[in-house]
């Protein structure tokens, strides 16, 4: 398949390509709680973004490698927008191919409920590997969709057969590898795939896969659409005295782990004021509570999570903390006590316990029951 333009008012020679992937228009989104049915309206304004920078770079082509869609089956409004979004690249001459991912992947009959159907100067490839020919910039893009399967396992390493350009392009969205070991294969069908580019998705992070031989890159995604820390963003790639691969970040929101000890507070309301401080409207954050914490320091997460959540984008709090050992032992409670019986009880239950996760369950009990015993209000 060859896709040409007698009109095309952009340099001829080596290619740029502007990759992009995992927009996930009309996901779900449930790790954001209830902001989730907000950000849907956010991401339809980074793809805004996404074209408007595209627009810009005014590349040979677009290539949209998996997840365009964060459902295979959009609605009337949303396939609408989309399909207007993805026009305006096609009305500037600019050709737009995209590979299906496993979201949005191809059904028996459309691509996302057929939102981007007749749409000229784009093509969707099909479930087998197929080439598109650009031959203005002497380009050979070989891409494959997410259908009911994944894509052929060997469809990277077999590139080399699809050589009848100056310049090879692969474009796929591929399940993630799981191990180290599995990334050390995906590099090593990397390397054998003779392209000059491959234009990668399955991670929601940029990445670099390149090796010695091969420029490969997993773009991400171009705003924030998974609790991973780290970015993607719309990749500008020139193919002209070799590839260069240059970042254009678009994304206004971000995910972040966020490790406090409560060791470090004198009481749940400091702790609360350190929370607090790490407020941003555009902050996914899961705040790790670890380390030790006193017997008689109880956290009330789910009420702490409540209170603050207002000033972050989303906000999840888990305590793994533990009481110290120091504290267990130091005598603190008299031994003929209520709570010093409490105390021994938990003690020795912790000694008992086998794992992590038994013995942050004592500690938490140990603590809510501390604050029980002495009347005070847990928060």
């Amino acid at each position: 398949m060859e896709i040409n333009g007698p009109a095309d008012p952009r340099p001829r020679g080596a290619p740029t390509i502007y990759h992009f992937a995992d927009v996930r228009l009309g996901g779900a989104f449930p790790f954001l709680g209830e902001a989730g049915a907000g950000h849907r309206a956010h991401i339809r304004e980074a793809l805004v973004r996404v074209v408007d920078q595209g627009l810009d770079v005014a590349p040979s082509v677009v290539l949209i490698t998996g997840n365009l869609f964060g459902t295979a089956f959009p609605s009337r409004g949303l396939a609408e927008f989309t399909r207007a979004q993805i026009a305006r690249f096609t009305q500037a001459g600019i050709p737009v191919l995209i590979a299906a991912g496993p979201l949005d992947a191809l059904s028996e009959k459309h691509y996302a409920a057929g939102a981007l159907a007749d749409l000229e100067r784009v093509s969707v490839f099909p479930a087998t590997p197929k080439l598109v020919l650009l031959p203005d910039c002497d380009l050979g893009i070989a891409g494959v969709s997410w259908a009911a399967a994944p894509p052929p396992a060997d469809f990277i390493s077999s590139l080399a057969d699809q050589r009848s350009s100056r310049f090879l392009v692969g474009a796929c969205f591929i399940p993630w590898p799981d191990t180290e070991e599995g990334v050390r294969s995906l590099r090593r069908q990397i390397a054998a795939s003779g392209a000059h580019y491959l234009a990668l998705a399955g991670s929601p992070i940029r990445r670099d896969l390149s090796t010695e031989q091969v420029t490969a890159w997993c773009a991400g995604a171009p705003e924030l659409v998974a609790p991973e820390e780290g970015e993607g963003a719309p990749l500008v790639v020139r193919m002209n005295g070799g590839v260069t691969v240059t970042p254009k970040p678009v994304a206004r929101r971000r995910f972040a782990w966020c490790t406090l000890q409560p060791m470090a507070y004198a009481d749940p309301e400091a702790l609360a004021t350190a929370i607090r401080a790490l407020g941003d409207p555009d902050l996914a954050a899961v705040v790790r509570l670890t380390g030790g914490a006193r017997i008689n320091q109880y956290i009330d997460v789910a009420e702490l999570r409540d209170r603050l959540a207002g000033e972050f984008l989303s906000l999840g709090i888990v305590d793994e903390s533990l009481p110290t050992l120091a504290d267990l032992e130091a005598g603190v409670y008299p031994d003929l006590s209520v709570a010093g019986k409490f105390v021994s009880v938990a003690r020795a239950e912790m000694e008992r316990a086998t794992t992590d996760e038994a013995r942050r369950r004592v500690g938490q009990a140990l603590r809510l029951g501390l604050a029980l015993l002495e009347g005070r209000q847990p928060s």
